[in-house]
Parts: structure tokens; C-alpha cells; sequence
């Protein structure tokens, strides 16, 4: 009886455990492999225009396919309404020796055009360059306006190197018909040797209703002044490009947005030395970062952003760059010499001017 009983329980175990389910982990889904983006390659064409002149060229404002305006010393601006077909060249009557460094252009017949140092000027056209108007001047001896930027076509600001120890702003809210000049009291002091440069125009950016950034060199440290109040108040941030001379520092900024900006420069004296040459912002220019892999090669004049095809294009006397990721690397195009860059908000057509007269107009593919 017993061994029958001993047989049966083990009968039983046996059942119920086999009987039971296996008990384990559930398998994890596999995730699908991350998709990599391959970086967008663009082909460049730079074809050269027939400009007409010797000058050497800093201003250039792109309206669209066929409208542009260009400017530079000798009193020279620059006009075409065929695409760079034909530039219409001219002078200021009276004013045939000025260095108009920057010129913002609005339609085919409207654009201001600066001069740089005293006595220092503001032209406007309405009718296409074929009469010009004074709509500010400055006769103390230390001006030396750097650059000119618009919001929009009513609100703009301009710059110039320090004077008594600061830099000076003013500012218009009419299509710079008139000009205001903010006191000093709420800009830092400059640094000693501190100044902007005036090479492209575009040392000084802006962006959104009342965000302005200024780009500054010559000084132990580089550094770029901020407001966001349209040029009434400024703080100055320290940035990682080359300084501690005269010809290094900040030559060129620009903002696609708010937030995201790239800085370019270096040292104009040795243009193909590509170290501490371009820095990038995601917070709106609280802080900057040194692109020190991949970086432009070599000195960089200008900076400017493409909306259609979403691209940074660099440009300096050794060269031009681009960059498809905001700044982080750059991808270089050719080794042309062109001092200033100018896109069209409303298509992304693009010109390019430099020194003896050089325009190209540059085709994106």
C-alpha cells in the first residue's frame, strides 16, 4: 500500500509540472536601425560679371533673380535689373570720393548706401540711383561706421567704432529717412584697440523685431555685443576667434533665426590660416562655440544664410565655404578671392563682390 501510494504522488508531480507553463522574459522588439541623413551636397558655379570698374567692392544687397545693388570705394554703387546682365554703375554727385562700404537695398529702386569715415554719410535713392538724398551725416573725426542692417523695411541700425571709449549706434524707424543716435551710457566700453570692421558690411546682424548682434576685434579679447531691446541696451560676450591684434577678430555675423547664428573672421593679414576662424551660437549669442574640425580654410569676410536652399555660405580673400548643418562644418567651394556675399530673401539668388571690381554671381545646384 505504501509503494502504492509513493508511485501515485509521484504520478502526480510528474502531471502537474510538466503541465505547467515555462515562465520567461518576453522577448524585446528589435528596433529598427537608425536612419543616418546624409549631409546635402551642393555644386557651386561662380560666374563673373562685367562690373565696369576698379573699385574695390564691400556692400552688396541681393532683392531677387534680377535686382541688386553693390557699393565700394571711389564712390562707386553698382545696379542691375537684369540678373548681372548689365550693371549700371554711378556716383553721388558732389560725393565722387566716399567709401560707400554697405549698402541695404529694399526694391529695384530704393537702397541707402553708407560711407564710412568723417565726415560720414547716409545716401537714400527712391528712383533707382538716378537722385540721392542726405539722410545723415557725421563730421566728428573718430567715425568710422562699420555696417548697416534692417529688420524690416522701416527699422534699422548702424554702427560705428568707438567713440570716447564706446561704440556708437544709431538707429531709424522710417526707411532711414531719419536717424537717431542712442546715448552711450548703456553700451559696454570697448577694450583698448577695440573696434569693428567694415570690410563686408555685415559686422553688424539682426533678426526677428529687435535682436541685433555686433561683431568686434583688435583687442586682447574677441567679443560680440548684444541687444535685444533694438540697440538701446548691450552686453558683451567674449567669443573664441582668434585676437590679440589688430587685423583678428570678428568680421561677419549673421542669424538664420532667433537662435542659431554663425560668426566668421580670423586674421585679414594671414588670410590662409584657418585657426580660431569660425564660431556658432544655438542661444541667440549668449555663448559661442569654436568650430576647430572642418572649419572654413582660412580667413572669412562674410557670412550669410540661404532660406531657400538652407545653407551658410562663407566668403573671404583666400576663399568661399559652406555649411548645410549651422555652422558645425563647412565643405569648401573654391579659393576666389571676394570680400562681401549678398542672398535674396525671397529666392536665395546670390552675388559675391570683391576687390578691382570683382562680381560673380553664384549658381546653386
Amino acid at each position: 500500500m505504501k509503494l502504492f501510494l509513493s508511485t501515485l504522488t509521484a504520478i502526480v508531480l510528474f502531471y502537474s509540472c510538466t503541465s505547467q507553463k515555462e515562465i520567461s522574459k518576453p522577448k524585446e522588439e528589435e528596433k529598427p536601425a537608425a536612419a543616418v541623413e546624409k549631409k546635402k551636397i551642393f555644386s557651386f558655379t561662380y560666374e563673373m560679371q562685367k562690373s565696369k570698374t576698379n573699385s574695390s567692392l564691400r556692400g552688396i544687397s541681393v532683392i531677387d533673380s534680377l535686382n541688386a545693388w553693390a557699393s565700394g570705394s571711389n564712390g562707386i554703387y553698382l545696379h542691375t535689373t537684369d540678373g548681372g546682365k548689365n550693371w549700371i554703375e554711378g556716383k553721388v554727385k558732389g560725393f565722387e570720393t566716399l567709401d560707400f562700404r554697405d549698402v541695404e537695398a529694399f526694391d529695384k529702386n530704393t537702397a541707402i548706401i553708407m560711407s564710412v569715415d568723417a565726415p560720414a554719410f547716409f545716401f537714400k535713392t527712391t528712383d533707382g540711383g538716378k537722385s540721392w538724398k542726405r539722410r545723415y551725416m557725421n563730421r566728428d573725426a573718430k567715425i568710422f561706421f562699420d555696417g548697416i542692417a534692417f529688420w524690416d523695411d522701416k527699422n534699422g541700425i548702424a554702427f560705428s567704432d568707438p567713440i570716447d571709449g564706446k561704440f556708437f549706434i544709431v538707429s531709424t524707424k522710417n526707411g532711414g529717412d531719419t536717424w537717431e543716435e542712442f546715448p552711450s551710457l548703456y553700451m559696454p566700453s570697448a577694450l583698448n584697440g577695440e573696434g569693428g570692421f567694415a570690410a563686408s558690411g555685415t559686422s553688424i546682424a539682426v533678426s526677428g523685431k529687435d535682436l541685433a548682434w555686433i561683431g568686434a576685434g583688435g583687442a586682447e579679447r574677441t567679443r560680440i555685443f548684444l541687444s535685444q531691446d533694438g540697440g538701446e541696451n548691450w552686453r558683451a560676450i567674449y567669443t573664441p576667434l582668434k585676437n590679440g591684434t589688430s587685423s583678428c577678430g570678428v568680421f561677419s555675423l549673421c542669424f538664420k533665426d532667433d537662435l542659431y547664428g554663425v560668426a566668421v573672421g580670423g586674421d585679414y593679414k594671414n588670410d590662409k590660416d584657418k585657426s580660431s576662424n569660425c564660431a556658432i551660437s544655438d542661444d541667440g549669442g549668449l555663448s559661442w562655440q569654436l568650430v576647430d574640425k572642418n572649419q572654413p580654410n582660412g580667413f572669412r569676410s562674410s557670412v550669410a544664410w540661404n532660406g531657400t536652399y538652407k545653407f551658410y555660405l562663407t566668403t573671404g580673400t583666400s576663399g568661399s565655404d559652406y555649411s548645410v548643418d549651422d555652422g558645425k562644418t563647412w565643405m569648401p567651394i573654391n579659393t576666389q578671392s571676394f570680400n562681401g556675399i549678398g542672398i535674396s530673401k525671397s529666392d536665395g539668388s546670390c552675388f559675391v563682390v570683391g576687390d578691382k571690381g570683382a562680381i560673380a554671381r553664384v549658381r546653386v545646384k
